[in-house]
């Protein structure tokens, strides 16, 4: 009986229970949806990492006899590189009848015909045959299909060749299985932990909106409850009748929640939140997911309702009898302080930009968790707070409206907190965005990435390649240089190309309208019995560049070349010759590091030395006659850069550095993806946070109008002004808003500063957030402000003469 009379009170307790119904399903169904969202990318982010890594098969390296192998096939797996995507490139070939067939196509490729993944079969249809389509050999015969791929956008072709054509190349693997096990990125646990860390801090003020929705009007609620226990109802069927109106309201929240969902999640999966697209079927949350939504939020509103009646309780007077709750105590800056304790141990312990060390599992999750805890620290905090900032008001300011508004803060800051604690976490967020990003952006992107940006890199030196004898020990490996002898140093095969495959190559190149092209040579032992001369011969280049004499007696000088001063001409940038020289040694190592700024000495993001420098010895001969270690492009544009790496890829034939012609600027883009993918979802906690925030204060506003309806009445008819009672509850609000913001911000910032100082490189200042942090923060909080003033023409309105009757 009680339940049906719980139910009737809910969905027919007359215009004010309906109003209370309707704002607090429509505030649960705000984070239903928003929770909904990060378990369905989260389960599109386990899906795709649990995806088989068909990529890492190792295979065996060809030996005689290998085609007689059974159920085998040659592969030949490269990468490529378009527009800045990588293209997964496999050329395979059956050795015998029942060959291993690769994820994603039914039948392998026959020579001359090839599959390719639909976004990169789109691209070879739409774009002209010298960007893309001549790079693959043969003709397109269908599509890939969503087992081999982690994404609708992931660009993949396997190519059909002959048994010859492939084990005429260094790279190719004779294949007798094909991997299944998903892949281990070493990234990928930390990654893992960043994305659930991120969604906890999604998920905090989504759960501080649903606890202010479901007690909204809870002082109201209690009156008429007590009255309840007046006319004989227990203290059980009270609780009965409130968890009936709070689990109606929570589930129609929570259905209107999935249904809102379900609208929105087509645009989900075309996002790319973690820096690529996930297959729309992919990114919806498992049956487990949304059962936990139906079942944890009704019951987590059930609890919260019941945790609201705990002063009723007392006696059916408990209302009347309701006593002042404790001060909050300064133990709850305990969580606050753990969490700073937390991440400072992390920062400690990490790395640095100037000091790589080995980074332990501990240091990544203290650096992920330690700011979720002090989120959690500065929603315990902020009601202590609150009480200090009352006392404060009390004694610094005078008049009716300070006094009414402090003890109004003082008897119930966690109440009053509750309605500006989402804005809190969102200053936090962003504040310690803000700071941290323009340093983390300026050691990724240095200066040398945008005077690069437009330079192709193609790198043809290459470890030597076993199948020579010259090149290998007994047991089939390449020879290690700094244990071989001198003769055998001196049969070791040249790396780069020979100069019989390197003429025309850059013949081609010149030819090629918008690029101009800079061959870096090979310095070795062709330059001491080739006619080539470099100043100060063998010894100059010992003292110099330093090494074993041996090593440098029969390979490659490690981080040198020879460039020509005529092609230096053609990108600045790199540095010029000294007047007179027609060539000279260079020092390119950085040019083909992971990240040219751990090249520039000092890193101070903003000193680029160029590959010319000190000795700039002097080189003279015919350059022609040395093996071509690599070229240097500049292009004019997007279209010519195409051309250009397509070019290379059709006419280099010898196996290169295993890296594809790539520029500066999307190596950067390339190695800054997890950086990226942290900011993106950051920018997106911080955007939500404010949006919940901004239905919380709403709701919490609304709410606390409606339950001091009576005593702002009285106030009315006694005399009071209704400008000093709007100027009350401006100040309950602004003065906690005000307090916590700073705070917030002060905290985020000294997490900032204090990890881009420690962490960041040598002399890194303190960070400057940019003009679109303050533009946002203002905002949020001009919107907050707004929030408060659009309340007020309700309190004129329930404060009425019309509104001394309250029954």
């Amino acid at each position: 009986m009680m339940y049906l009379l719980g139910l009737y009170l809910a969905l027919r307790g007359g215009r004010e229970a309906l109003v209370r119904l309707l704002v607090t399903a429509a505030a649960v169904a705000v984070g239903v949806a928003i929770m909904l969202a990060c378990l369905a990318t989260l389960n599109a982010f386990n899906t795709t990492n649990n995806r088989p890594d068909w990529e890492s098969t190792p295979g065996r390296p060809l030996t005689a006899g290998y085609a007689s192998a059974a159920r085998a096939e040659l592969w030949d797996y490269s990468n490529d590189i378009y527009a800045g995507r990588t293209i997964e490139r496999l050329d395979v070939s059956a050795l015998s009848p029942g060959a291993l067939v690769p994820p994603g196509i039914s039948t392998l490729p026959a020579a001359g015909r090839y599959y390719a993944s639909p976004a990169l079969a789109a691209l070879i249809r739409s774009l002209p045959a010298d960007e893309l389509r001549d790079r693959f050999p043969g003709t397109l015969v269908g599509t890939i299909g969503q087992k081999a791929l982690t994404g609708p956008d992931e660009l993949v072709i396997y190519i059909g060749r002959s048994p010859a054509q492939l084990a005429s190349l260094p790279a190719t693997r004779l294949v007798t299985s094909i991997a299944t096990a998903p892949a281990r990125q070493p990234t990928t646990p930390f990654f893992r932990a960043f994305f659930v860390a991120a969604a906890i801090a999604f998920l905090l003020p989504i759960l501080i909106l649903t606890g202010t929705a479901t007690q909204l009007a809870a002082a109201r609620r209690e009156e008429r409850y007590a009255a309840m226990r007046l006319v004989g109802a227990t203290s059980r069927q009270i609780g009965v009748i409130s968890s009936v109106d709070a689990i109606v309201s929570a589930l129609l929240g929570a259905l209107a929640g999935i249904g809102i969902f379900l609208v929105l999640q087509p645009a989900l999966a075309g996002s790319a939140i973690t820096s690529a697209r996930y297959f729309a079927d992919e990114v919806t949350p498992t049956p487990a997911g949304y059962l936990l939504v139906l079942v944890a939020v009704p019951l987590a509103s059930a609890i919260a309702s019941l945790l609201s009646l705990r002063r009723v309780r007392i006696s059916p007077l408990g209302v009347a009898r309701r006593a002042t709750p404790r001060a909050p105590t300064p133990w709850r800056l305990t969580p606050l302080v753990i969490g700073m304790a937390l991440f400072i141990e992390g920062v400690v312990t990490s790395p640095t930009v100037s000091e790589p060390a080995p980074r332990g599992a501990a240091t990544y999750y203290a650096l992920l968790f330690g700011p979720i805890v002090m989120l959690i620290g500065l929603v315990v905090a902020g009601p202590w707070l609150t009480a200090r900032m009352a006392s404060l008001t009390r004694r610094s300011m005078a008049g009716a409206a300070p006094l009414l508004a402090s003890r109004r803060l003082a008897d119930n800051p966690m109440a009053t907190f509750r309605s500006i604690r989402g804005l809190a976490l969102a200053v936090f967020l962003g504040t310690m965005l803000a700071g941290a990003l323009p340093t983390i952006d300026a050691v990724t992107a240095t200066p040398t990435t945008t005077k690069l940006h437009n330079m192709l890199i193609d790198e043809f030196t290459s470890a030597p390649v076993c199948g020579n004898d010259a090149n290998c020990t007994s047991n089939n490996e390449p020879l290690n240089p700094l244990a071989a002898s001198r003769a055998q140093l001196n049969n070791i095969a040249q790396n780069g190309l020979p100069p019989q495959q390197a003429v025309p190559l850059l013949d081609g190149l010149h030819q090629i309208g918008g690029a101009a092209t800079i061959p870096i040579y090979g310095l070795s032992k062709a330059v001491l019995n080739g006619g080539v001369h470099v100043q100060g011969g063998v010894k100059a280049l010992e003292h110099d560049w330093g090494g074993p004499p041996a090593v440098q007696g029969g390979s490659q000088f490690s981080g040198t070349g020879i460039v020509s001063c005529a092609g230096l001409r053609a990108l600045a940038v790199l540095g010029q010759c000294p007047p007179g020289r027609q060539a000279i040694v260079v020092q390119d190592d950085f040019l083909f590091s992971d990240n040219p700024a751990d090249a520039v000495k000092p890193l101070t993001g903003s000193q680029f030395p160029g590959v010319t420098g000190p000795p700039n010895l002097a080189v003279t001969g015919d350059l022609g006659r040395l093996y071509l270690q690599a070229v240097l492009v500049k292009v004019s544009s997007p279209a010519t850069l195409e051309q250009v790496r397509t070019y290379l890829a059709t006419h280099v034939t010898m196996s290169a550095s295993g890296t594809a012609p790539h520029t500066i600027g999307e190596e950067v883009q390339a190695r800054a993806v997890a950086a990226v993918t942290a900011q993106r979802l950051v920018n997106i906690a911080v955007l939500l946070t404010l949006i919940v925030a901004g239905c919380s204060l709403a709701v919490a506003v609304g709410g606390s109008l409606i339950e001091r309806k009576r005593p702002f009445t009285l106030l009315r008819v006694t005399g009071t002004g209704i400008g000093t009672l709007y100027r009350v509850v401006l100040l309950e609000a602004t003065i906690p808003l005000a307090a916590a913001t700073v705070a917030a911000a002060a905290l985020g910032y000294g997490v900032a500063a204090f990890a881009v100082t420690r962490l960041g490189p040598a002399g890194a200042s303190a960070p400057v957030p940019g003009g679109a942090y303050f533009v946002s923060m203002a905002a949020g909080l001009a919107g907050s402000l707004l929030v408060i003033l659009a309340s007020l023409p309700l309190l004129s309105r329930i404060t009425g003469s019309a509104s001394v009757r309250f029954e």
